[in-house]
């Protein structure tokens, strides 16, 4: 079935996602998971409550009790079900696709539930097609809203650095929260932490009328930059709709690198944590592993993706991890990701001891170091052209080790390819027919030359 990916289940709304699907789908989770403590909640797209009432009424029928979050973050949720023991925590989400899109997401005992490990049963039960007989006794739905005790949470992991700072010195921030599930949460996590603040887009609205959803959309940041200077901000920063990415803005409206904000988080947490080890997908900056070597931290590479991010964390009792798109996870939710758990590492890195009274916009600069023109994709008529196409890159890079100075070969996803003056990564999405190359060097020229010549296999 086409709503089925490798990480969730999504479609167009009122076409390929309805409600009848939304029922089906209730059935065949319940019978996968036999789940008996079941959490559901709604970020704020279109059909949000027709779907969540469809798939919650297929459990109450089997005699299941439902508890009803209402609108929250994939992060809160899965935060819930860890803290709280819910067996099965579902998120009705699309997360950062266009306004026509829907979906589902889950969590299942503590892991995030993926097409390998589950979803593809739970397509095969659809399809075959359930039959069963509806319980005597009918189940409960009971609503409880639990943004008190999660912004209670993450506030907790402010340091006392942040506290000593704020009780003497006034925190300017700006927060869009992209017309999503943020809206509350970020409201009341601003203002018990007596931060001064502005609200962009905080009000859930599933057209997004305020910008792209997708926060690193050249255009989503436009507006808050705009504003940063009239605020005075000391900072801005941009949650996806259902919370789990989150980019910012420095105090000169510049909108930053993602990266660029992990390594100044990073050397942050090694100060304080030597050795620790820190994960990163193969993707990020080259800066990025040389702030964690020189810090004395532990580098972990890892797939794209969060599931291999999560699994890299579980087996290296990570701290932190990060990929280029904007998740971070953390130790302290269960290697899960948040975009509210970054805002508050950075808060703590901006109040810290040795960046206190500095302007953002002065600190991630010594990071800039090396030439990107971010991720290029390369669109492919037929979805096998993509691997012979990276055959050829592999292929061409192997014969000519010597003559382009080729210091490493990889294909831990996709091909790597680390040579004396840049460095590459060619990967194939796991979703439509599309190459992925991200490329960076010191040398503009060089970095440009290198790309057209793989623009010779790609085009």
């Amino acid at each position: 079935m086409s709503l089925f990916h490798q990480y969730d289940i999504r479609g167009i709304y009122g076409k390929e996602l309805t409600e009848t699907f939304a029922y089906d789908l209730g059935k065949a989770v319940l019978q996968f998971t036999s789940a008996k403590k079941i959490i559901i909640g709604y970020d704020s797209r279109l059909g949000n409550l027709k779907l969540f009432s469809a798939f919650a009424k297929a459990l109450t029928e089997q005699g299941v009790n439902v508890v009803h979050a209402g609108m929250i973050t994939r992060p809160m949720l899965n935060w819930i079900a860890w803290k709280h023991g819910y067996d099965l925590g579902v998120i009705v989400t699309a997360s950062h696709n266009p306004k026509e899109y829907n979906g589902f997401k889950f969590i299942w005992k503590n892991k995030l539930l993926y097409y390998d490990d589950g979803l593809n049963t739970v397509e095969a039960l659809i399809v075959k097609g359930l039959k069963y007989k509806r319980n005597k006794k009918v189940g409960k739905i009971i609503s409880i809203d639990y943004i008190d005790e999660y912004v209670k949470f993450l506030s907790s992991h402010l340091s006392s650095d942040f506290r000593k700072y704020i009780k003497n010195h006034t925190i300017r921030i700006i927060a869009d929260g992209s017309n999503g599930a943020s809206g509350e949460i970020i409201k009341r996590f601003l203002l018990v932490n007596d931060l001064t603040y502005e609200l962009l887009f905080t009000h859930p609205d599933g057209t997004f009328y305020g910008h792209n959803p997708n926060p690193l959309d050249p255009g989503a940041a436009i507006v808050l930059s705009s504003k940063i200077p009239i605020f005075k901000a000391d900072l801005g920063f941009i949650l996806d709709p259902d919370g789990d990415r989150i980019r910012f803005v420095d105090d000169k409206g510049n909108a930053l690198e993602n990266n660029y904000v992990d390594c100044l988080v990073i050397e942050q947490l090694l100060r304080a944590n030597k050795k620790a080890a820190i994960v990163h997908d193969l993707i990020s900056r080259k800066i990025l592993s040389e702030t964690i070597t020189r810090c004395k931290g532990k580098s972990i590479v890892s797939k794209v993706g969060t599931s291999n991010i999560i699994q890299n964390m579980i087996r290296e009792k990570a701290l932190f991890g990060c990929e280029m798109s904007g998740h971070r996870y953390f130790k302290v939710m269960d290697n899960q990701d948040s975009g509210m758990m970054m805002l508050v590492y950075v808060l703590n890195t901006l109040c810290s001891k040795e960046y206190v009274g500095k302007k953002f916009s002065t600190l991630w600069k010594k990071y800039d170091k090396y030439v990107d023109v971010g991720e290029l994709n390369y669109s492919f008529s037929e979805d096998n052209h993509k691997q012979q196409v990276m055959d050829a890159v592999l292929k061409y890079y192997s014969d000519n080790k010597k003559k382009l100075n080729v210091k490493y070969i990889g294909n831990i996803d996709g091909v790597s390819i680390i040579t004396k003056n840049y460095w590459l990564n060619l990967r194939a999405s796991n979703t439509e027919p599309v190459l992925r190359l991200r490329i960076e060097s010191r040398d503009k020229k060089i970095l440009f030359n290198a790309k057209n010549q793989l623009e010779k296999f790609l085009k």
